[in-house]
């Protein structure tokens, strides 16, 4: 078997890998570089995948954000595709709600339900990110094991402890995220549970309306959202691109749905106990609704990364509803590993080779070198 990162080894995201056998060749992954146009976005060379040449037995999608799929619908139509089924109908809802076309078709994955194609035998084994029915991929082949870990971590809902024991407790090679490394080995951020408790102190305290800032791709913040709601009773309210993102993931929520026009004269606003999910979408509608109730004594949760805050449109809405009455406090916790996560991962699978991806400080892994092979420039490595 061959390895062979076309791209995403030491950049974050833009993630491409090629997997081959001399009889079966595979792709994990096929995203767009962080920052670049989503409608206009670079697509590298890819004989087969993109351009004219043999075309691969199958091109398996660990989760939707735009990093890991946004070329999908580049990929040439004789190449078949897997993802998660959840994961799909949330990208499908999306671009639904945003009057686009997802553009590409798949084959459906389910939880450790074994997909073989040609030479190989993949396992989806689903894992922790801020990005919905996410997986990890085991990949076994000519009596070799690899686990391709995409986008993990351990601080959401999933216990990390039960996660580790759906995995092997050895591999041939562990293909593994760095996203957080840059950030420094002391790098951490709160769970969503931590986050729950924090939202709860702040909304016990208030006799204001709330709302919460996010993106409907993170249903683990909306979770974390809805939680906070039910323990201070608090009506938990949806915006269009939120309801549309709950229902394609299947979750039990009591909630009001404002549905795509986000009607300011519901009922849902008649009295300040409730807390309303606002998205990029319709964030915009909050100054309307300042006119029609009053936001004194509330509280505004920014669930996204606070470079978000500095967008100009973000910072001159979120300035004007300050000064309307609502309190902005940071609700927001990574997706991805830290380095005592990462290092837990590679003690349990205690990979030969390790191979860091989606990274920008590879050189972090370079105490591993005593233990095992680790390969910083992935160019057809046959293991």
């Amino acid at each position: 078997m061959k390895i062979n990162i076309l791209r995403g080894q030491n950049q974050i995201g833009g993630s491409i890998i090629e997997l081959s056998t001399d009889n079966t060749r595979i792709i994990l992954d096929v995203g767009a570089n962080l920052g670049e146009s989503k409608s206009h976005p670079y697509v590298p060379p890819a004989a087969g995948l993109f351009d004219v040449g043999q075309s691969y037995d199958a091109v398996f999608v660990s989760h939707y954000h735009s990093d890991h799929t946004g070329l999908l619908r580049f990929v040439r139509s004789d190449n078949p595709i897997y993802m998660g089924k959840r994961a799909f109908e949330i990208l499908d809802a999306i671009n639904e709600y945003k009057g686009k076309e997802t553009g590409f078709n798949v084959n459906y994955l389910y939880s450790f339900e074994k997909i073989t194609v040609g030479d190989f035998t993949v396992t989806p084994i689903p894992c922790d990110h801020s990005a919905y029915s996410a997986y990890m991929f085991l990949i076994e082949a000519e009596g070799k094991t690899v686990l391709y870990s995409a986008d993990y971590r351990a601080s959401g809902h999933l216990n990390f402890d039960v996660f580790l024991e759906m995995l092997p407790s050895k591999v041939d090679v562990l293909l593994t995220e760095g996203t957080t490394l840059s950030r420094g080995e002391d790098f951490h951020e709160p769970s969503e549970i931590e986050l729950e408790d924090f939202a709860v102190d702040i909304l016990e305290k208030k006799t204001g309306p709330s709302f919460v800032y996010l993106s409907a791709q993170n249903v683990d913040r909306i979770l974390t959202a809805y939680h906070a709601a039910q323990r201070t009773g608090r009506r938990f309210i949806l915006d269009g691109i939120t309801s549309a993102v709950a229902e394609a993931a299947e979750l039990e929520l009591d909630a009001l749905e404002l549905g795509k026009d986000f009607d300011l004269n519901s009922p849902a606003f008649a009295s300040p106990d409730f807390m309303l999910c606002v998205t990029p979408q319709t964030l915009m509608n909050l100054e309307k609704l300042s006119n029609l109730i009053s936001f004194k004594d509330g509280v505004l949760f920014f669930g996204r990364r606070q470079v978000y805050m500095l967008k100009p449109v973000t910072a001159v809405a979120l300035k004007y509803l300050e000064a309307q009455g609502l309190t902005v406090p940071m609700l927001h916790t990574s997706g991805h590993a830290d380095a005592p996560t990462i290092e837990r991962l590679i003690r349990h699978v205690q990979p030969d080779i390790l191979i860091p991806i989606h990274t920008e400080n590879a050189a972090w892994f370079e105490k591993y070198e005593m233990e095992c092979e680790v390969v910083f420039n992935c160019h057809e490595k046959e293991i």
